[in-house]
C-alpha cells in the first residue's frame, strides 16, 4: 500500500512539472510578442518622429531660402530710382546710369525711415517747404512699395522671373524647392517629397518684431513710444505717426529669421496700409509604412523673414554755399539766407540741362516744367534734398543746430561746405580762395535755379541767388545721365576729419583758414559769371569793352559775358575765353562704383552772385576799384 500511494504521488509530481513548463513556455511566448509589438510600434514611431522632424527641418529651409531670394529683387522706380527690401551699394551691373557708374539700391524701410526723420526736421525747422517734400516722398513710396509688393508676388509662383542689381534671374520658388529636396528625409527610406506642392505665399506678421533701421536722435527728437521701437531701432508692423502723417515699417530685420507660422497673416489688422515681407512656405511630403503596407501624406509650414543689409552712406554728398563776389554782410548763415525777404516771392527761374550737363557741347537749359518755386522755396528744397542724401543716420538736433552754425570768413569771397559725418553729425569746413575758375555745370534733368534780386546789400551790390541741385530728380527714369548722385568735384571733396573744420553745434573752438592755406581751394571765387560782374577788385576788371543793347528803346552797357541783359543772369561763365567748366567724369564701358559713393561730391550748391549792370546809357555807373584804390570807368 505504500509502495503504490509513492509511485501515485510520483506520479503526480511529474504531471504538474509538465503544466509548469506548458505554462512558462506560453508566458515566454506572450512576453516575445508584447515585446516584438513594442519594438514595431517604437521603430514606426521612430520613423515618424524622424520623419517629421526631417521635414519641419526641410520646409524650414525652403522658407528661409525664399526669404533671401526676395530680399535680392530689385526694382526702378520713378521717383526714388532702385529700390528692393535691403539696401545695397552701388555695385550692380544692371544698375548702370547713363555715365557708365552704379547707382545704389535703397530698401523700402530704409526710405521710411529717412523721410519720417526728415518730416521731424522740418517740423523742428518749421519749414513748410520741407513739410511738403517729406509728405510728397512718402506718398511716392506708398505707391512705390505697391509695385515692389507685386514684383515679389509674382517672384513666388513657379513661373516667376525677378532680377536682382546685376541683372541674373531671381526664383525664390527654385530656391524654396530645391533648399527642401536638399534637406528632406533620408534616414527613414520611405519618403519622399510630393512634387509639385511647394507653395509660397507672402504675408504680414501679427506682432512687431525689431528693424535695422535707427530711430531719430537725440531721443528727444525720435517721437516714438511703447513697442514701436527696441534697442533704438524701429520696430515693424505698427504703426509710428508723427504730424499726421503714418509710418509702417516691413518686417525686414537684419539677418534671416524663421518666424511663428501661426502668427502669418495675409494682411495685419489696424495698420493704415500693409508692407508684407513675410514668406510662407508649406510642402507635402508623403510616408510610405511598409510594415503595415500604408501611406500617409503630411503637410509641413514655416515662416520666414527676410534680411536687409543697412548701408551707411558714407559720403552722401556736400551742401556748399558759395560767396565768389565776397559774403554780403547781411549773410552770417544758412537761416539769414532762409529768411530773406527778398527771397519769398520773387522771380525765380527753375531750369534742367538736357542734352548732357549744360554748358557741355549738345546742351541747353530748357524750363523745368511744372514746378513753381520762389527763392525761398528754392533754397529749402536744395537743404531738403542735401539731408534726405544722408538716409535715417542724420543727427536730427546737427540738422537743426546747422541753421544758426555761424559762417566763418565773413564778408571776403569764400566756400562753406557742410558734410555728413559717420556718426550722423554735421562737419563744417570754410576756405578762401582768389581763384576765378571753376565754373559748375548744371547736372543733366537735375534743378538749376535762379532767384534774382534776392539781396539788396548794404555793401552798395544786389545779389542774385544760383542753385544746383544735383540730386533733384533720383533715378535712371526721370535724374538724367547721372541719376541724381553727386557729382564729383575736387573743391567740395572734404575728408571727414576734426582738423581744419570743427562739428556743427559743438561749440568747438571755430577754425578760420585765410589767403590760400588750407586743405581746401574755393571754386570760382572771386570769379566773373556769365552776368555776375564782381564790383570788387579781382585783379581786372571784366572782358572789355562794353556793348551797347537796345531793349524796348532802352540802351544798356553789358560786358561781354553776359549774353544778354535778360538771358544771361547766369553763372556758367559763358562768353569768357578763359572759363573752365568742371567736367563730370563717366565710368568705364562695363560700369564701375560711383567714386562718390566712398568719397563726397557736390549734392547742392548755393551761390551768390553780384548781378549783372544795367545801368541805362548816360546814366552813372558802377565802377571798379583796383587794388591801388583807382577807379576804372
Amino acid at each position: 500500500m505504500a509502495k503504490t500511494r509513492i509511485l501515485q504521488d510520483r506520479r503526480r509530481a511529474g504531471r504538474k512539472k509538465t503544466r509548469t513548463r506548458g505554462n512558462t513556455l506560453v508566458l515566454i511566448v506572450a512576453v516575445m510578442a508584447i515585446l516584438i509589438a513594442i519594438l514595431l510600434f517604437a521603430l514606426g514611431y521612430t520613423r515618424l518622429v524622424g520623419s517629421s522632424q526631417e521635414q519641419k527641418t526641410a520646409i524650414e529651409a525652403a522658407s528661409l531660402a525664399a526669404a533671401k531670394e526676395i530680399s535680392r529683387i530689385v526694382i526702378n522706380d520713378p521717383n526714388f530710382g532702385f529700390i528692393s527690401l535691403s539696401d545695397a551699394a552701388p555695385v550692380g551691373k544692371s544698375t548702370t546710369a547713363g555715365d557708365n557708374y552704379f547707382m545704389p539700391v535703397f530698401g523700402i524701410n530704409t526710405l521710411m525711415g529717412t523721410i519720417r526723420l526728415d518730416l521731424i526736421i522740418a517740423e523742428s525747422m518749421n519749414n513748410n517747404t520741407m513739410k511738403t517734400l517729406a509728405k510728397r516722398d512718402l506718398t511716392n513710396l506708398k505707391l512705390a512699395k505697391e509695385t515692389l509688393i507685386a514684383e515679389l508676388k509674382q517672384s513666388l509662383i513657379n513661373s516667376g522671373a525677378s532680377k536682382d542689381a546685376d541683372g541674373q534671374p531671381v526664383n525664390p520658388y527654385t530656391a524654396a524647392e530645391q533648399a527642401y529636396l536638399q534637406n528632406q528625409v533620408r534616414l527613414t527610406g520611405g519618403s519622399s517629397y510630393v512634387a509639385g506642392s511647394m507653395k509660397l505665399s507672402l504675408g504680414c506678421l501679427e506682432g512687431p518684431i525689431q528693424t535695422n533701421i535707427p530711430i531719430p536722435k537725440p531721443s528727444s527728437y525720435s517721437h516714438v513710444s511703447g513697442n514701436q521701437s527696441r534697442n533704438e531701432c524701429y520696430m515693424s508692423g505698427v504703426n509710428i505717426p508723427f504730424a499726421g502723417e503714418d509710418f509702417v515699417f516691413a518686417a525686414v530685420t537684419d539677418s534671416l529669421k524663421l518666424v511663428d507660422p501661426r502668427k502669418f497673416t495675409d494682411t495685419a489688422a489696424g495698420l493704415p496700409y500693409q508692407m508684407p515681407s513675410i514668406v510662407k512656405a508649406e510642402a507635402d511630403q508623403k510616408i510610405q509604412d511598409p510594415e503595415r503596407k500604408t501611406t500617409s501624406v503630411v503637410h509641413a509650414v514655416s515662416c520666414a523673414a527676410p534680411a536687409s543689409v543697412y548701408d551707411p552712406k558714407p559720403a552722401p554728398g556736400s551742401l556748399t554755399f558759395s560767396f565768389p563776389d565776397g559774403t554780403p554782410p547781411e549773410l552770417t548763415n544758412i537761416n539769414s539766407i532762409l529768411v530773406l525777404s527778398g527771397l519769398n516771392g520773387n522771380t525765380t527761374i527753375l531750369q534742367k540741362s538736357t542734352g548732357g550737363d549744360y554748358p557741355e557741347p549738345g546742351s541747353s537749359l530748357s524750363p523745368m516744367g511744372g514746378s513753381t518755386l520762389d527763392g525761398g522755396a528754392l533754397l529749402a528744397t536744395g537743404i531738403y534734398d542735401w539731408l534726405k542724401r544722408a538716409g535715417a543716420r542724420l543727427d536730427a538736433e546737427k540738422a537743426v543746430d546747422m541753421l544758426t552754425e555761424n559762417f566763418s570768413n565773413s564778408g571776403v569771397p569764400s566756400i562753406h561746405i557742410f558734410s555728413v559725418k559717420a556718426n550722423g553729425t554735421i562737419q563744417y569746413n570754410s576756405s578762401i580762395s582768389i581763384e576765378q575758375n571753376p565754373y559748375w555745370p548744371a547736372s543733366e534733368n537735375q534743378l538749376y535755379g535762379q532767384s534774382q534780386d534776392a539781396l539788396t546789400s548794404s555793401d552798395g551790390f544786389t545779389y542774385d541767388m544760383h542753385v544746383r541741385d544735383y540730386t533733384y530728380q533720383p533715378g535712371t527714369i526721370n535724374g538724367g545721365k547721372h541719376g541724381g548722385e553727386p557729382l564729383t568735384n575736387p573743391v567740395v571733396v572734404v575728408p571727414i576729419v576734426t582738423e581744419d573744420s570743427r562739428e556743427v553745434g559743438a561749440g568747438k573752438m571755430e577754425i578760420a583758414m585765410s589767403g590760400n592755406e588750407g586743405t581746401m581751394v574755393g571754386g570760382d571765387c572771386g570769379g566773373s559769371g556769365d552776368g555776375a560782374t564782381s564790383w570788387v577788385w579781382i585783379g581786372s576788371p571784366p572782358p572789355g569793352p562794353p556793348t551797347k543793347v537796345t531793349i524796348n528803346g532802352v540802351s544798356y552797357k553789358i560786358w561781354p559775358n553776359a549774353s544778354s541783359p535778360i538771358l544771361g543772369r547766369n553763372d556758367f561763365g559763358l562768353l569768357d575765353p578763359a572759363r573752365t567748366i568742371v567736367s563730370m567724369s563717366s565710368g568705364p564701358g562695363g560700369g564701375l562704383m560711383r567714386p562718390t559713393y566712398l568719397q563726397n561730391g557736390a549734392a547742392v550748391d548755393v551761390r551768390f552772385r553780384q548781378a549783372i549792370d544795367l545801368t541805362p546809357v548816360g546814366t552813372p555807373k558802377k565802377v571798379y576799384v583796383n587794388k591801388k584804390g583807382d577807379l576804372i570807368d
